[in-house]
């Protein structure tokens, strides 16, 4: 190809190859040109012509002109290239200025292409179709106010009007289908797709579908307006009447809505046309109540139908009371519920009409709707009040109470004293719920002032508050019965405070220094009570139960612990009910407080191996009240100890293994305690003694023919009858404290624990409580043994002896010594007991005991009469101690016929003799104290006993044998080692003197015990609590080795050595028992070897033997590794 000349630098971006060269100008044009030769001569060729000016709005590279166009420019280019002198600048000026041109008219003309043509056609046809649509909204509203937007096409219809932009139905034209497709916010997709259907089938049915999002329309602007208000709203309810009720005959367009607080009402909204005006709905509202549902989805019944007044300020109006409604306030509702549009949606898709007049209905009923409720609850039951009444500015609502019904029950001068202080009475509503009412009691002349700064004012307010279910109505008969039964229990304790309060002059000193009015708020009386006001009472009436209830408690620094008197709490609550007295309550409680605070450091805890039977446990003590002033105390199942409390100071204490009216019959399952009279005589008081029978009386005793035995003790003891408690006419209300009610006892209701062994009542003179004398006969009686029962465990339900389950209540700390801190001796006035006669009724007349007195007899102490390393490690009662010893010595009755000992007859009552081979033997209680049982031996054979060996034998027998804790196996294993040969028991004897005796062997490593049963930490040969001796032609017996140098603060070193003797060759070794895999083995193996090594260097001779030698050089020469443990 010719070198080509460029005339103009614009062509200068040219491509040649194949035989042709390409110009191309960069968003105008490309050309392909070439030439049929070589000669110079031959013109230029143009053979594909592209026009490169784009399409800037749509921008995507398509070609601005037609292809007839383009093969008429190609046309023009070649003339001037076979014309021109310059022919390829003349085709540049040529399609330059074509470009030109074309980019101008781009710039300048909306449609330029053919496709902006057809697109603007495409839009016209749409605006047609949605003029087409408008028309026929017109034909059907001629004031109809749609409008049709040109940016997009679309024709927005004002539903329901005033209607803001997004409360419009959209219709859009599809540019590519011509089809309408249609736009609500909050419409579901399937409906708007079946109007699409209907429309585009036939435009003139967008009327019907019009006219039904008008009424969607309004249901959603209804649930937008209470969607802050505690509602449901529902389109249907399930009526059961629904066909016959006057809510089937309003029209199908309605909402129901539920008032969620109070779910037996709804609110109906019903939807009506408005004539001539197609956008615009008319509302009418009803207020429906229904019944309660029997399950959650059964259907309820429609009751009552009403609707609202149509003037909505009258409404407004008739709710204010005392002030007139004001006007031109931004509060003031509109006359029409949609008169005011929204300026601006807040957000997209938001319903812009607020239907005030429903939102002010749903939060008007649901604030007023409770108080209509109980204004007609208050009617129905004829309690007058003065009906709703508005407070607080127009912002709360109250029902004042004119007068309260009286109350059953109540005496008519309690009634007037009630009525005549109470100011006000006024129901209120609070919480968020709207569920919760409180109604609020203001008193005058309150009768008692307690210490709280709460209650010295003039006035006293009482809140009374009631929490509505759900399923009750609120406001309903349910509130009204409630309040009531509040207010008959203000009553009832009113009238016991009144009658206190009119006795608080006259009351005695003591009692005005044992007691406070620590709190009195009209439903609760609280009083604190004691030497530091640490217990507290509180009485109030139970409606429920229709009794008084009594609870109880400590303050103060005594907080936390318990109450002495919950032990007859149950007693106390039945006495206040028969004789709701609050100054008698008092006395009872200074009465029983300190015997009480005694009682309960009695051991209530079940133990094991006291009998036998090894495994069963028994409870040491049983406290089973009788009474508020009687006391039962059960010992180990079979002993029974009546405790009965009177009023200056004492107590009176008799055998409960008696029948009270006939002592000559037992009560079913107690023993009698022989010898108790005795006992409890040791701790009489001097001062006290003057009511104590003689002698003479004791040894010449009424004869005990059943009940006219009892009466005739009553007769002499009882005091003359004395004026009641209830108070004369005209006097001041106080009570003679010296002398209650004769009525006291019998007018208790008897708990299930009294109905068979009632109290002997009052047999002391000085006793506030008299008695009263049993009606019949013991055979009729309830408590007379001779009516068959159960025993006392079936008998007390609950309160068996031997039921681990009955606890007695940790003693109250502010007037309670702490066990074993107070004084442990015998009171110094006391004089040296009486011997009485041993009679076997003795004991069932009451001993009185002043309240130290009984406070030492039942507080643990050291055993009186032994130094205190004799005295075992277990710390009991002087009264556990004797009733201990007595059990100890039935048990020895028992076992002296199961071994092989002779029992001898004894004339002295309470004494045992019997004598084995060697030795003759003398059990009974110490004279001194009655509360250790002690051995007397005389050998047979004087000669082969020193006085020193029998006193420690007899020593060892009343500290380590019959003492605490009085197991019945000790003496099993004791009587054993009696029957022993003499020389086999001296040597057991002399080990037992190392017991008793250890510091007397300060060369010994070790101290020794003597077991008399079989430790838990013995090789497991026996259950623990086993007998541990056995006696025949070998002897076992176990002990326990404790070493005397011990680091502290390591508890010393302690093990179980088995001993067994061979009577035949004399030999003295360690029993080859296994051991438990757990434990170490060294400690045994030294034993066996110091004991083999003995019995090898000591030849056993006869008639001698060698078990006090052995054990001896094995506490002297038994050494454990240093930090080994057995």
């Amino acid at each position: 190809m010719a070198p080509v000349q460029l005339e103009n630098h614009q062509l200068a971006n040219l491509a040649v190859a194949n035989g042709r060269v390409k110009f191309r100008v960069e968003g105008e044009f490309e050309a392909t040109l070439t030439v049929m030769g070589d000669d110079p001569e031959v013109p230029w060729r143009l053979l594909k012509l592209e026009i490169l000016v784009e399409d800037k709005e749509t921008g995507d590279g398509r070609a601005l002109v037609h292809s007839m166009q383009i093969d008429f420019i190609h046309q023009l280019v070649q003339s001037r290239l076979f014309a021109d002198e310059k022919p390829l600048q003349d085709m540049y000026n040529c399609l330059h200025s074509s470009d030109s041109k074309l980019v101008e008219r781009a710039m300048k003309i909306d449609h330029l292409s053919i496709e902006k043509l057809l697109i603007d056609s495409v839009h016209a046809r749409a605006h047609q179709k949605l003029q087409e649509l408008k028309t026929i909204l017109r034909s059907f509203n001629a004031n109809e106010n749609s409008s049709i937007e040109t940016a997009l096409p679309a024709l927005i219809v004002p539903i329901l009007e005033p209607c803001g932009n997004p409360e419009c139905l959209h219709i859009f034209v599809d540019l590519h289908s011509g089809m309408f497709q249609l736009m609500l916010y909050g419409l579901d997709q399937a409906t708007l797709e079946d109007m699409e259907k209907s429309v585009n089938d036939d435009m003139k049915r967008i009327i019907p579908w019009i006219q039904q999002l008008k009424f969607w329309l309004g249901q959603q602007r209804c649930k937008q307006s209470i969607k802050h208000l505690p509602t449901i709203t529902t389109e249907t309810v399930q009526l059961s009447n629904y066909s016959t009720h006057p809510i089937g005959n309003l029209s199908k367009n309605k909402l129901f809505i539920k008032l969620t607080r109070l779910p037996q009402y709804y609110i109906v909204v019903e939807m009506l046309e408005v004539p001539n005006k197609p956008t615009q709905l008319s509302y009418k509202y009803y207020f429906m109540s229904v019944s309660t549902a029997d399950r959650e989805d059964s259907p309820v019944m429609a009751l009552l139908l009403q609707q609202f007044k149509d003037n909505i300020q009258d409404l407004i109006s008739s709710t204010k009371t005392g002030k007139q409604a004001r006007t031109g306030t931004k509060h003031k509702l509109s006359d029409d519920p949609c008169a005011v549009e929204c300026k601006k949606a807040k957000r997209s898709g938001e319903m812009c009409a607020f239907n005030k007049v429903l939102a002010h209905f749903v939060a008007m009923c649901d604030t007023n709707m409770p108080f209509v409720g109980l204004r007609l609850e208050l009617s129905n039951l004829e309690i007058p009040h003065q009906g709703v009444q508005v407070e607080g500015d127009g912002f709360s609502h109250a029902i004042r109470l004119l007068k309260i019904p009286p109350c059953k029950g109540v005496n008519e001068e309690t009634q007037k004293a009630l009525d005549r202080s109470l100011l006000d009475c006024t129901f209120r509503l609070q919480g968020r719920n709207n569920r919760t009412w409180v109604a609020e009691l203001v008193f005058a002349n309150c009768p008692l002032n307690g210490t709280s700064t709460r209650e010295q004012g003039p006035s006293r307010h009482v809140y009374l508050t009631y929490e509505n279910l759900l399923s009750e109505p609120v406001g309903g008969r349910k509130v009204v019965e409630m309040f009531l039964n509040d207010w008959s229990s203000i009553a009832r304790l009113y009238e016991c405070v009144l009658e206190f309060a009119r006795s608080l002059p006259d009351i005695p000193a003591h009692l005005n220094i044992f007691s406070e009015v620590r709190v009195y708020n009209y439903r609760k009386l609280i009083l604190c009570y004691g030497t530091t006001k640490g217990s507290s009472i509180s009485i109030q009436w139970n409606s429920i139960h229709q009794k008084f209830h009594i609870s109880l408690g400590t303050v103060g620094p005594n907080s936390g612990c318990s109450n002495c008197h919950n032990t007859i709490l149950h007693q106390l609550q039945e006495m206040f009910n028969k004789t709701p007295n609050v100054v008698q309550l008092l006395q009872v409680l200074f009465d029983t407080q300190a015997p009480l605070n005694a009682i309960n450091k009695l051991p209530t805890v079940p133990m094991l191996g006291l009998t036998q039977r090894t495994n069963t446990a028994y409870q040491c003590f049983s406290i089973l009240p009788q009474s508020s002033t009687h006391i039962r105390l059960a010992f180990r199942n079979m002993y029974c100890i009546d405790i009965y409390c009177r009023s200056r100071g004492v107590v009176a204490i008799r055998d409960g293994a008696y029948s009270l009216f006939d002592n000559s019959k037992l009560v079913e399952g107690f023993y009698p305690a022989p010898g108790l009279k005795t006992f409890l005589n040791m701790f009489v008081d001097s001062n006290q003694d003057a009511r104590r029978r003689s002698v003479n009386e004791d040894d010449n005793p009424p004869s005990p023919i059943g009940g006219d035995m009892m009466d005739s003790v009553i007769s002499q003891l009882q005091p003359p009858q004395q004026q009641p408690f209830p108070k004369q006419p005209g006097t001041s209300g106080a009570y003679p404290l010296t002398s209650p009610a004769a009525s006291y006892h019998n007018t208790v209701n008897q708990s299930p624990s009294m109905i068979h062994t009632q109290s002997p009542g009052t047999l002391d003179p000085s006793s506030p409580y008299t008695m009263v004398s049993p009606s019949g006969r013991a055979g009729n009686w309830p408590g007379s043994p001779q009516v068959s029962g159960p025993s006392p465990a079936t008998r007390l339900p609950g309160m068996s002896p031997a039921n681990p389950s009955l606890h007695s209540p940790v003693p109250d700390a502010s007037h309670s010594p702490r066990a074993g801190t107070s004084s442990q001796t015998m009171p110094t006035n006391m004089p040296p007991p009486r011997k009485l006669p041993q009679r076997s009724w003795a004991a069932s007349i009451p001993t009185i005991l002043t309240h130290s007195a009984l406070n030492i007899l039942l507080l643990p102490s050291p055993t009186p009469g032994l130094m205190p390393g004799l005295a075992g490690s277990y710390l009991c009662s002087p009264l556990e101690r004797f009733l201990g010893s007595v059990i100890m010595r039935r048990h020895l009755q028992r076992i002296i016929q199961q071994e092989t000992l002779q029992l001898i007859n004894s004339n002295e009552p309470g004494v045992i003799m019997f004598k084995t081979d060697a030795l003759k033997c003398r059990v009974a209680l110490s004279p001194k104290t009655n509360q250790t049982l002690q051995l007397k031996v005389t050998p047979e054979n004087s000669g082969q006993w020193k006085s020193d060996e029998l006193q420690v034998l007899e020593k060892f027998f009343e500290t380590r044998v019959a003492g605490p804790p009085f197991k019945a196996n000790t003496l099993i294993a004791f009587t054993k080692l009696l029957g022993a040969p003499t020389h086999i028991l001296r040597d057991c004897v002399h080990i037992m003197k190392l017991e008793l005796f250890p510091d007397q062997a300060t060369q010994l490593k070790w101290n020794v015990q003597f077991c008399l049963t079989i430790p838990p930490s013995a090789p497991p040969i026996a259950p623990p609590g086993t007998p541990a001796v056995v006696l025949k032609s070998k002897m076992l017996f176990f002990l326990q080795l404790t070493q005397k140098t011990s680091v502290a603060p390591q508890e010393p070193v302690s093990i179980i050595v088995p001993i067994i003797y061979d009577m035949a060759s004399g030999t003295t070794q360690q029993a080859d028992i296994p051991r438990q895999q757990d434990s170490s083995v060294a400690a045994p193996m030294m034993v066996s070897n110091i004991l083999k090594r003995f019995a090898e260097m000591n030849p056993p001779r006869q008639g001698e033997c060698t078990i006090f030698a052995a054990v001896r050089e094995l506490m002297a020469n038994l050494t454990l590794p240093p930090g080994g443990r057995p």
